[in-house]
């Protein structure tokens, strides 16, 4: 019986050749899992930074002009805290800076400390930061852009970053033109970018957008088009062409201001 000698010339290639198919098939299984799992993880951060985003933001709005109960008496209108209050409160206030991603809006909130449940007891509330301040304390909540980070100025814990790539913070307020009775709804009209000395006390809604991209390169397998803050706040669903080749996502929300939408049921 003859033993074998070992492999043909043929038999190595044909070997070596199945070998690389595998190889080839292993290798590109890998990349695309790979690639769609880092999709998936950067749009879940997306999903994550601007919902949190918006909460904060909303959750400040809602509280903007908070009246301090055992202190100071409502208007006959309006539980909103006054310019004529001691210490002196707008409610609320921000500046249009644009609206083409180059130039940011801020937004400011004003509310008297009031009852904080968290607390057991203690008479007070914290800014956004998480700074407590006491009961009839002045609380100012700044929302800024710096760099590609937005973040929140407390009067009592200073600056907090909220979330990191965020390339647009862009705000409109809702207008109630008609704000006493027998029209007044207490409802917006109307939304401005800038609305005029005027037209401050009769903001009763805000309507913010933020514009969040990945962390990293390469997530998306060419250009993305999305909508940005702009087109979204005009509602023309106008797409825009990225530059580069990551996930971009636009955030938007509207809140009541609900310490002046009070009377109506």
């Amino acid at each position: 019986m003859q033993s074998q000698a070992g492999f043909t010339l043929l038999e190595l290639l044909i070997s070596l050749t199945l070998g690389l198919l595998l190889l080839t098939g292993i290798g590109t299984i890998y990349v695309g899992s790979n690639q769609t799992y880092r999709v998936q993880e950067q749009n879940a951060r997306l999903q994550e930074n601007g919902r949190y985003a918006l909460e904060m933001i909303g959750r400040n709005i809602r509280q903007a002009g908070a009246d301090a109960p055992l202190s100071f008496t409502p208007t006959a209108i309006t539980l909103d805290c006054l310019p004529t209050n001691t210490p002196a409160c707008i409610a609320i206030n921000g500046t249009d800076n644009g609206t083409n991603g180059t130039a940011f809006d801020t937004l400011t909130i004003q509310l008297y400390a009031n009852p904080d449940e968290s607390n057991a007891g203690v008479w007070g509330a914290r800014d956004c930061t998480g700074g407590f301040a006491a009961q009839g304390t002045l609380i100012t909540n700044a929302f800024a852009m710096n760099g590609a980070d937005l973040r929140c100025t407390g009067s009592v814990g200073g600056v907090q970053p909220l979330i990191s790539n965020v390339e647009d913070f862009q705000v409109l307020y809702g207008i109630d033109t008609t704000p006493t009775a027998p029209n007044g709804d207490q409802s917006a009209d109307q939304y401005v970018a800038a609305p005029t000395a005027a037209q401050w006390p009769l903001v009763v809604s805000v309507r913010a957008c933020v514009l969040i991209r990945s962390e990293e390169q390469g997530v998306t397998t060419s250009a993305q088009n999305f909508l940005n803050c702009a087109n979204a706040l005009a509602g023309t669903g106008t797409l825009t062409a990225a530059a580069d080749s990551r996930l971009r996502r636009t955030f938007v929300a509207t809140f009541n201001l609900r310490n002046r939408v009070t009377f109506l049921p």
